[in-house]
């Protein structure tokens, strides 16, 4: 490259600070001669971003969020995406909000959509009516001010992406887009095809043009780029770490990682569970999402238990725009490691888990009988479900076989260690430590083609 390019590169989710901003990848764009990146993020994070990522040569600007769906075009076809995929993850999601909200008619009318959106035609089409129908021109000012050579969309699913996605094609900008998270593929459709599409493994590439259509020939598999940094290990000896948290080292501990109450309405789930581990006796370490609200109601914590909640926080009310620091990341990576079980619910914490070679064992327990959407029915979710057949993972509903499970993992570390490699040969298939390369690879192709 000679003249000076420049690249956009969105951060309007909480995970992508973590799992690309804070890698070897800027530290390699920063090098770059030549080269200009502007990471668009909320206005109210621009400090954060400033301090945390910013360079001479790495500019962060910000916009307002969710602009394209204050419009009715806009929020229809948000919503239209949310409905045309006909995947187990979708229909339990409709089933959960019948039971919830009694509304059969909008069970029948999201079916209907998923039906019709098997065809990949009709998905091609939407997109069309999309494309030509949606707001315009929303990101027309940074646009204008930057005027970009490339588009790095880092979650092709996010609105706020797509809104930028949109503008860029109108303006003929080439857009790399990325998969940010496992789950993706299976909840919604992808409502703009990106020129490349980046995805982090074997795994995510299969979803995508299994469930998404998106041509096998365009997908570049480049790594999961925070994993890069699992691969060194943990960043405290395990004298060290139980030290900052108060554990005895040479005695086992739990770490609990809860689900959280976004998918549970009522939830005690969590809090029964701390309550059993509490009483068992173990050490237990409860590590609380750090953007999920997990409700804790008259828990008394017992001497052997320890909460942490990382998360930088903007607003205390606000749980799901938290951002995951650098010192966040190392401590759930030092937690895992250094654990000598994990204990947690459908969440990534099961993938990790299997990273690094750890026991893991999954919950659903209630502290009474209840209806099936009372309890985690999204173990039910296509991407669980993946997981569950390729790794045999231990599920437990109740408390006998809780105990009977941590007894067996603690007498044989070992048991399901093939189930868990299978975890990492399909979901980490690309995980090597040049994640990060790859994806500054695949940005200077990108450049010099256009």
């Amino acid at each position: 490259m000679c003249a000076m390019k420049t690249i956009f590169i969105t951060s309007f989710h909480a995970h992508v600070s973590r799992n690309i901003l804070a890698t070897d990848f800027l530290k390699i764009i920063k090098d770059i001669k030549d080269l200009r990146a502007v990471i668009l993020v909320p206005k109210y994070k621009i400090d954060y971003f400033r301090k945390n990522f910013g360079a001479s040569n790495i500019l962060i600007d910000g916009t307002n969020l969710y602009q394209s769906s204050r419009h009715k075009t806009g929020l229809f076809f948000k919503r239209l995406s949310m409905m045309l995929l006909d995947t187990d993850t979708k229909r339990y999601k409709y089933r959960y909000k019948v039971y919830r909200d009694r509304k059969r008619i909008y069970f029948f009318g999201a079916m209907a959509v998923g039906f019709f959106g098997k065809s990949m035609l009709v998905k091609r089409f939407i997109r069309f009516l999309d494309f030509k129908l949606s707001p315009r021109g929303l990101f027309n000012d940074l646009i204008n001010k930057y005027n970009p050579n490339l588009i790095l969309a880092t979650d092709i699913q996010n609105e706020n992406d797509v809104t930028l996605m949109h503008d860029a094609k109108h303006n003929k900008i080439p857009i790399l887009g990325m998969v940010r998270s496992w789950d993706n593929p299976t909840q919604y459709a992808i409502r703009v095809f990106p020129d490349k599409l980046l995805v982090g493994s074997r795994a995510i590439a299969e979803s995508v043009v299994e469930f998404q259509g998106y041509p096998s020939k365009k997908i570049i598999t480049v790594g999961q780029l925070h994993y890069d940094k699992y691969l060194k290990g943990p960043t405290k000896n395990r004298q060290e770490f139980c030290k900052e948290f108060g554990l005895n080292p040479s005695k086992r501990f739990i770490l609990f990682a809860p689900l959280g109450d976004k998918f549970i309405e009522n939830n005690d789930l969590d809090q029964y569970v701390m309550e059993l581990l509490g009483k068992a006796g173990y050490q237990i370490l409860v590590r609380f999402p750090p953007d999920e609200k997990v409700s804790v109601i008259g828990f008394k914590k017992p001497g052997n238990m320890i909460f942490h909640n990382p998360g930088v926080v903007f607003d205390s009310k606000e749980f799901n725009d938290r951002e995951i620091s650098d010192e966040d990341d190392s401590s759930l990576i030092n937690s895992i490691y250094h654990s000598d079980l994990v204990i947690t619910g459908p969440t990534s914490i099961l993938l990790d888990s299997s990273f690094f070679d750890k026991p893991v064992i999954a919950v659903n327990m209630a502290p009474t009988e209840r209806n099936f959407f009372d309890k985690v029915y999204c173990y039910k979710f296509s991407h669980i479900q993946k997981v569950f057949d390729i790794g045999k993972i231990k599920y437990v509903e109740t408390e006998e076989d809780l105990h009977q499970s941590i007894m067996n993992f603690f007498s044989n570390p070992n048991f399901n260690k093939e189930g868990r490699k299978k975890i990492r040969d399909f979901w980490f298939s690309h995980t090597d430590g040049f994640s990060s390369n790859r994806l500054v690879s695949e940005i200077e192709k990108m450049l010099e083609a256009k």
